[in-house]
């Protein structure tokens, strides 16, 4: 099964993702005061830029000497989206891929990952560590009745090593298609020694392997205008600058850059648990401190509430459903303007405290890239709750529009986002792409339940 013909010198195989559209938003332009385009990686095979990250890596198995003339099966042991993106990859290229979640993963995604098509999913162990060891050490040296003697097993990482960045990197290699060029002389001047005719990139951060590849993209774009003897530079050219967004609490760059070393993180205690490696690898560690030439990174961290803005503003704006791990991205760009428009919305935020501070603790959790970190057994929602959201349930059915109120005016008043913070001189002219993301652990009743935990004074 998917052995390489020994006739093939140089085996090809299709592209396990796809190119996706780059959309300019005028609502989110309006609210954040530039022109924001947004990288749809959300409607990749898999729901999420992982597609390009773990099919690239399983490609770099696939073309090894080693691996040819042999059936191949992968194994991974994450159960939020890059497992689901592994078994779509491998599975479209006519592999099998077996995963291995810990028990904490939620059915969601467990029965996602089987209707994906994995060859298994096997739940054991309280973390993703343990899960990964188990795969490695104990099911990977298994060997089921009908498996050939020459199966060639390979284990998949979730993002650190190069294969995963140099997938991830194809994200700049169609924005330099995508994106306008840039007309009138004041806007060729703005962006003159730039590879890429924008201002900034919004990225959110686990383990780092999607900012390591915008980072490589934008340095193979340099070199490629040099080799064609199309770039030109001076002293006051102006960088690129790439904010690298995380949530309090899965914060690993954040922490290793205000410690100047590379930190690991005790636990993860963010919903946004698609961000959650309790460290991120070496190579974006030295990005995030010492950025190549022509780039500016800025580490930047936000809360679970401005995330869940985020995630809101997108369904209210651009009809997207997104997790909170990539809705923080549009808080950076967006910022008071997404707490304007809770304010306006006519709700006491002081309304039942208690009731608010249990539901912010007992929300479900978005479950993520299968990065390492602690397990989340404890937020189990209470009977009472799960009888509401059945009956919001019904609502919803009735009328699904009405189960996430449309947004009111937003008042045109000066913003103050993370992105205006860090990147001062920007104007209603400057171009930033967000890459959204995506993620697949996301559902209307999650998004249904965050609006009203903001209405009820989360994240205030």
């Amino acid at each position: 099964m998917g052995s390489i013909a020994p006739e093939q010198a140089k085996p090809t195989f299709k592209t396990p993702w796809i190119q996706t559209p780059l959309v300019e938003s005028a609502a989110l332009s309006r609210a954040a005061g530039c022109r924001i385009f947004l990288k749809l990686e959300n409607v990749q095979p898999s729901g999420s830029f992982k597609s390009r990250a773990m099919g690239n890596q399983i490609l770099s198995h696939l073309v090894k000497p080693e691996n040819a003339n042999r059936p191949v099966h992968f194994f991974a042991s994450s159960g939020g989206n890059a497992g689901l993106a592994a078994v779509c990859a491998a599975r479209s290229l006519g592999y099998p891929c077996t995963v291995v979640v810990p028990l904490s993963t939620k059915p969601l995604m467990v029965q996602k990952l089987r209707t994906a098509g994995a060859a298994d999913v096997i739940q054991y162990g309280e973390t993703f560590s343990e899960a990964g060891e188990y795969m490695q050490n104990v099911i990977m040296k298994q060997k089921s009745d009908n498996e050939s003697e020459n199966v060639a097993k390979v284990a998949l990482h979730p993002f650190d090593n190069e294969p995963i960045w140099l997938g991830n990197s194809t994200i700049v290699d169609e924005l330099v298609s995508q994106l306008p060029a840039p007309s009138g002389e004041d806007e060729k001047a703005v962006h003159h020694g730039r590879p890429l005719p924008v201002d900034a990139i919004i990225c959110s951060v686990g383990g780092g392997g999607l900012l390591n590849g915008l980072v490589m993209g934008i340095e193979r774009e340099r070199q490629n205008l040099k080799m064609a003897g199309r770039y030109t530079s001076s002293p006051s050219s102006k960088p690129i600058n790439l904010l690298a967004v995380e949530t309090q609490g899965t914060d690993s760059l954040a922490a290793a850059v205000a410690k100047n070393s590379l930190v690991s993180l005790s636990k993860i205690t963010s919903q946004a648990t698609s961000l959650g490696a309790i460290r991120v690898s070496e190579r974006t560690f030295q990005y995030a401190v010492s950025p190549p030439k022509g780039i500016a990174v800025h580490s930047t961290v936000l809360s679970d509430a401005d995330a869940a803005r985020g995630v809101l503003r997108l369904v209210d704006d651009e009809r997207l459903l997104v997790e909170l791990a990539c809705g923080v991205c549009v808080e950076a760009a967006v910022g008071d303007a997404g707490k304007q428009q809770q304010a306006s919305s006519g709700v006491d935020a002081q309304a039942s405290p208690n009731r608010k501070r249990k539901r912010a603790q007992g929300s479900r959790r978005d479950e993520g890239y299968g990065d390492d970190r602690a397990s989340a057994t404890e937020n189990e929602t209470e009977p009472e709750e799960n009888s509401e959201r059945a009956r919001r349930n019904v609502d919803r059915a009735d009328g699904a529009a009405d189960a996430i109120p449309a947004p009111a005016e937003i008042p045109s008043a000066p913003l103050q986002s993370k992105l205006k913070q860090l990147v001062p001189d920007l104007n209603r002219d400057s171009r930033v792409v967000i890459v959204v993301c995506g993620g697949s652990n996301v559902t209307i009743d999650g998004a249904v339940e965050w609006r009203k935990m903001l209405q009820e004074g989360w994240g205030n």
